[in-house]
């Protein structure tokens, strides 16, 4: 393999190798940097659920504390039996 052809298919195996390798980079930055944007999003849904649900208690607060009790009580009532 150390004549012009033998040395022009290992050069171009390398080349095929070094693009799929360079493609594969490209891809797994592509699905990177998607994950970082949905997990971005999900921190930021949870966050304004978060504050939703504070300023509902700050405003209701006996009507929480019902609710909390209820369901409290109902999961006693169905993990007990």
């Amino acid at each position: 393999m150390n004549n012009q052809n033998g040395t022009t298919s290992v050069d171009g195996i390398k080349e095929k190798v070094r693009g799929f390798v360079d493609s594969a980079e490209e891809r797994a930055e592509s699905i990177k940097h998607r994950a970082i944007d949905v997990k971005d999003d999900v921190m930021s849904r949870g966050n304004a659920l978060i504050e939703r649900a504070t300023a509902m208690i700050k405003a209701n607060p006996l009507k929480a504390v019902g609710i909390a009790f209820g369901a409290g009580y109902l999961g006693m009532r169905l993990f007990r039996r």
